[in-house]
């Protein structure tokens, strides 16, 4: 009669821990996982993905320079964060922060030209271009990103 017991009371036990590891499951699926950004990871994919005219003009260090500026961009308009932070509170400038693409290529095109005439690295516009267009390729594929705005908005009728 002491079997009947045991049994009864290991296959309760396996219900519950079915139905906690069910809900964690299905909890766990609804979330994005976090995309994580790697400075150095980024340099190299971008890197090897440059047109040839530009990798004629630039270096592995030009790059990570451009990067970095793109980065500063980003914490400047809020929508960035440390790494285990979430994207909100403090970190955003304003509510419903939005990282406008042309915004941010005059900006860090702006920051190369004044950076140069300051007798810092000299990074053509065009390559800075190139670099910010690839590194928000990058951004996409890990998940940092989503769609463009316009793509997810809806009209207005």
């Amino acid at each position: 009669m002491a079997w009947v017991f045991f049994i009864l009371g290991a296959v309760v036990v396996l219900v519950i821990a079915f139905v906690a590891l069910g809900q964690a499951v299905a909890r766990l699926e609804l979330q994005r996982p976090p995309a994580v950004f790697d400075v150095a990871a980024a340099v190299r994919w971008i890197a090897a993905r440059l047109p040839d005219e530009v990798t004629a003009r630039v270096s592995y260090d030009d790059v990570e320079t451009v990067v970095g500026w793109h980065l500063d961009w980003f914490t400047d308009v809020g929508v960035s964060s440390e790494h285990g932070e979430e994207l909100a509170g403090e970190g955003v400038v304003h509510e419903g922060a939005v990282a406008v693409e042309d915004v941010a290529v005059e900006a860090v095109v702006a920051r190369a030209v004044a950076e140069a005439a300051a007798g810092g690295p000299t990074i053509d516009p065009v390559a800075v271009v190139c670099v910010l267009d690839l590194q928000m390729q990058y951004l996409r594929e890990i998940g940092a990103m989503s769609a463009t705005a316009d793509d997810e908005a809806t009209p207005q009728d």
